[in-house]
C-alpha cells in the first residue's frame, strides 16, 4: 500500500491526536511524530483471522459479507482478533459467531498481508488461516457480518467472487496443500 492512496493514514490524519497541533507528520513507512509534543503514533498491522471449515466431505464453508468493506463478495469465516484474544481463541469466537459452529481442532496454515479499508481509511491487518475440520454443521446459522454460508468444493471455488487478495491467496495455499489444484 502506498502512502498516496486516498484511504492511507497519511492522506487523512493532520492533527496530533494528543495536543491537537497541525504539524502531525507521517515519516513515509510506518510512524506519525508530532513536531510539538513529540508524540509518536504506528501504524502496525492489526491480528485477523480466517478459517477454511472442513467438512469429511473435503467441502469447505464460504461465507458471503453482509457489509462492507466488499459487501455481497464471498469470504471464509473468521475476523479480527480481540485486544488481549488468543489468535485461537478469536477463530472458535468468531466462528461461532458468524455461523453457529463449535471448532475444536485447529491447524494454522498460513499468513498474509491485507489491506482493509473501511470508512475510507485503511486498516492493514495480517490475516492468519487456519483450517479447522468439523463433522457436524446440522447447526449451522449465518449470523453477525454473514449474510449467507454455502458449501462448496475447493476446486470449484471462482476466484473472482472472492472478497480480498489475502483470503485468494489463503484458499490458494489450502488447494496446494491438499492437491486440489
Amino acid at each position: 500500500m502506498h502512502s498516496n492512496s486516498q484511504s492511507h493514514p497519511s492522506q487523512i490524519f493532520s492533527f496530533c491526536p494528543k495536543c491537537g497541533h497541525k504539524g502531525f507528520i507521517y515519516d513515509g513507512v510506518k510512524a506519525f511524530n508530532c513536531m510539538d509534543c513529540k508524540f509518536c503514533f504506528f501504524i502496525n498491522a492489526s491480528t485477523a483471522v480466517a478459517v477454511i471449515v472442513q467438512l469429511p466431505d473435503n467441502r469447505i464453508i464460504l461465507t458471503k459479507r453482509k457489509f462492507d468493506p466488499r459487501a455481497g463478495t464471498f469470504d471464509l469465516p473468521g475476523g479480527f482478533v480481540d485486544t488481549m484474544e488468543s489468535a485461537e481463541d478469536a477463530v472458535r469466537r468468531e466462528i461461532f459467531e458468524e455461523l453457529g459452529i463449535e471448532v475444536v481442532t485447529l491447524e494454522f496454515l498460513s499468513s498474509y498481508p491485507n489491506e482493509y479499508v473501511y470508512r475510507n481509511i485503511s486498516y492493514f491487518t495480517c490475516d492468519l488461516a487456519f483450517i479447522c475440520p468439523v463433522q457436524d454443521i446440522s447447526k449451522m446459522k449465518a449470523a453477525d457480518d454473514v449474510a449467507e454460508a454455502m458449501l462448496v468444493h475447493p476446486s470449484n471455488i471462482d476466484f473472482a467472487t472472492i472478497s480480498f487478495p489475502s483470503i485468494v491467496s489463503i484458499l490458494k495455499t489450502y488447494l496446494k496443500k491438499k492437491n486440489f489444484s
